[in-house]
């Protein structure tokens, strides 16, 4: 996310400018009335959104934004966001931009380098295209406007239609490679777990992840599914108090103490994280098969019988996938299309899960034991004859205080 944006031949200067006002003196409040808030900038989408606060200026280098990405940008109630690079370009459709504007927020996009170098809690105002700290001129981008949204959805049409071609041609020729491994399961890891006929929760690395586990408590706590968590997911079902049954994929954000308690199974060209794995002590099995740990869990869960497969964290809509890297973006097609008869989002099931039981019923039943249990004591004399007594002492005291 640190990188200038494409078509930068050399750095911005960072060096602010005074903008003049009337009497020649500076810039001496913001300009056109634009949002101010407290600068917050992060490596990635996911650790911007962990610490965004409401009211925040996020700082992003991002070309295209994803529309997941977006949602989770927006779901933090930062007041704008300004993009290094190009939030719509023109040549993907621009839903990430879209969903923005849509959440009300302020965005200045194609602003360059120089406002990767603001420190976080800097003040900024967003006055038009400029980007002001105080009295001070960071940097200039263009005002995002649904005009020039709807402008780059036309300009990417073209763009798009040979996308898809190149797509599908090698979606093609990855079936005819590995056809067995996706229709069959052939070749896949062993998870190590029994699944058969079990709910399992896959838990993808993603903004969304810790924000679709909350949404999921009630199903999670009826239903106790098996959990597989992708490697840069454990945090996130540690923090919802969740122990992951098997580590899939990079491990780089996973606590040591997580692997220990896990099956871990990584990518066999990913010889940092078996090193890691060895220098630990912790036991491991590798992978050949050229898919995120989401997606290999997702496949290998659905071979080994599960009953259904629920994913958090995973929000990628046709054009998240075609503008993926290529073998990754096939990859989770295929999966997808493969699996389709056991797996659900989890923002479906967070939205349409009901307890197995109605609160009416919880306490009509609470009720009906209650009552049961009253009649219950009523029928023992010594009951009887101890509540007689206490209520002509009760009287009394009234009758005595006449």
């Amino acid at each position: 996310m640190a990188q200038p944006p494409e078509g930068t031949d050399a750095p911005v200067d960072a060096t602010t400018e005074q903008l003049p006002t009337v009497d020649g003196t500076g810039l001496t409040g913001p300009a056109g009335g634009g949002p101010t808030g407290p600068a917050r900038v992060g490596s990635s989408i996911r650790d911007l959104v962990a610490k965004a606060r409401k009211g925040d200026v996020l700082i992003i280098s991002a070309q295209d934004l994803r529309e997941a990405d977006a949602d989770a940008l927006a779901a933090t109630g930062a007041v704008a966001v300004v993009n290094a690079q190009r939030t719509a370009s023109g040549r993907q459709p621009a839903a990430g931009a879209r969903r923005l504007l849509d959440a009300g927020m302020t965005v200045i996009d194609g602003a360059g380098a120089a406002v990767l170098a603001v420190r976080d809690g800097s003040q900024l105002t967003l006055a038009g295209d400029r980007i002001l700290r105080g009295a001070a001129l960071v940097a200039t981008g263009t005002a995002l406007t649904r005009e020039r949204v709807v402008a780059a959805d036309t300009a990417a049409l073209d763009h798009l239609k040979v996308q898809v071609a190149v797509f599908g041609s090698h979606a093609i020729e990855r079936l005819e490679r590995e056809g067995p491994l996706f229709f069959e399961g052939n070749g896949l890891p062993a998870l190590g777990v029994d699944v058969s006929d079990r709910v399992v929760l896959v838990v993808a690395e993603s903004p969304t992840t810790a924000d679709d586990l909350k949404r999921l408590k009630l199903f999670i706590a009826d239903r106790r599914p098996l959990v597989l968590a992708e490697g840069g997911a454990v945090d996130a079902c540690v923090a919802n108090h969740l122990r992951p049954a098997v580590v899939l994929g990079s491990i780089d954000r996973a606590p040591e103490n997580v692997l220990k308690t896990s099956r871990v199974i990584v990518l066999r060209t990913d010889t940092g994280a078996q090193s890691r794995l060895e220098a630990m002590g912790v036991g491991y099995d590798t992978s050949d098969v050229a898919l995120t740990g989401a997606d290999l869990a997702i496949l290998a869960a659905h071979h080994a019988g599960a009953q259904v497969v629920v994913v958090a964290g995973r929000r990628q809509g046709a054009v998240d996938v075609l503008s993926a890297e290529p073998g990754e973006g096939i990859g989770t097609f295929l999966t997808s299309l493969v699996t389709a008869r056991t797996t659900t989002d989890a923002r479906v099931i967070a939205e349409t899960y009901r307890h197995r039981h109605s609160l009416a019923f919880v306490w009509t039943v609470v009720l009906f034991a209650g009552l049961t249990f009253a009649v219950a004591l009523l029928s023992v004399d010594d009951v009887r004859d101890w509540l007689a007594d206490a209520f002509d002492t009760v009287t009394g005291w009234f009758g005595g205080a006449q």
